[in-house]
C-alpha cells in the first residue's frame, strides 16, 4: 500500500468501533503557504473491518503526518504513521476511499518563536543585555552569526538565550531560553528593519511592531511578499 501520499499531510481521527477500524487522513493536491491564496485538500477513509488499532495517545490534527509506511507479515497488512505518537493499525485487508476535496485559505501563522529583519547590524537592547557564545561570558562578537543575546544577570544560569544567525542583510533570531522581557525587545527591534519575516507572513515593520505589542494583525494583503 503506497501511503506517500499523506507524508506531510494530517491525521485527524483515528477510530476503532468494535471490530473496525477508521483512519480519517488529510492529503494536499495543492499546497499553498501564502496567507489569502488558497490550498486544495483532499480528505480520504482508510479502513478495516475487522481491523486493530494500536495507538498511546489519538492523534494531533495539526501535527504533519511522519513515516507514512506500511508491510506485510503472516497474510496482514500492517501500516503505521507518527502523528506525533506511533499509531498501528493491522489487517487482513484495507480500503481507502476519498470522502470530499476542500478548498481552504491560507490563514497568517506568524511564528512565536523566530524572525527575521532585514537589518545590517543589530541594535543595541540596553546595558542588561549583553552577546554570548553558548555557555559562555559576555563578549563582543565581530560577527554575531552563532551567538545569543542574554540578561547579563542570567549568564551564570543558562548557556543560551536568543539565538542569531546572520545571512548577507538578513538577521534571523530564535528564542530559546530568554525571558519574555528579553524576547520582547528582540522582536520590537524589528521596527528598524525594512522587512519582517515570521512564520508565513511578511510584515512591515509598523505592523509588525503593533503585532508584537497587541497581537493584532494587518489585512492579508499586507503580509505577503
Amino acid at each position: 500500500m503506497n501511503l506517500e501520499r499523506f507524508a506531510d499531510g494530517h491525521l485527524i481521527s483515528a477510530v476503532a468501533e468494535r471490530s473496525r477500524v477508521s483512519l480519517v487522513l488529510e492529503a494536499y493536491a495543492d499546497y499553498r503557504r501564502v496567507p489569502g491564496e488558497v490550498s486544495v485538500v483532499e480528505v480520504f477513509e482508510l479502513s478495516a473491518d475487522p481491523g486493530e488499532l494500536v495507538m498511546a495517545e489519538p492523534p494531533d490534527a495539526a501535527h504533519c503526518v511522519e513515516e507514512p509506511a506500511s508491510w506485510e507479515h503472516d497474510g496482514l497488512v500492517t501500516v503505521e504513521f507518527f502523528a506525533p505518537l506511533r499509531i498501528r493499525v493491522t489487517a487482513a485487508a484495507f480500503e481507502l476511499a476519498r470522502l470530499r476535496t476542500e478548498r481552504r485559505v491560507v490563514l497568517p501563522e506568524p511564528s512565536a518563536n523566530a524572525c527575521t529583519f532585514d537589518l545590517a547590524e543589530v541594535p543595541p537592547l540596553g546595558p542588561d543585555v549583553v552577546w554570548r557564545t553558548l555557555g559562555g561570558p559576555a563578549g563582543t562578537p565581530a560577527d554575531p552569526d552563532g551567538w545569543f543575546l542574554q540578561r547579563r544577570d542570567r549568564l551564570a544560569n543558562s548557556r543560551t538565550g536568543v539565538f542569531c544567525a546572520t545571512s548577507a542583510d538578513r538577521v534571523t533570531f530564535e528564542r530559546h531560553d530568554a525571558d519574555d522581557d528579553l524576547w520582547r525587545a528582540v522582536r520590537l527591534s524589528g521596527r528598524h528593519a525594512g522587512r519582517v519575516w515570521s512564520g508565513n507572513c511578511v510584515f512591515r515593520p509598523g505592523d509588525w511592531v503593533e503585532w508584537v505589542r497587541t497581537g493584532a494583525l494587518p489585512p492579508v494583503d499586507r503580509l505577503r511578499q
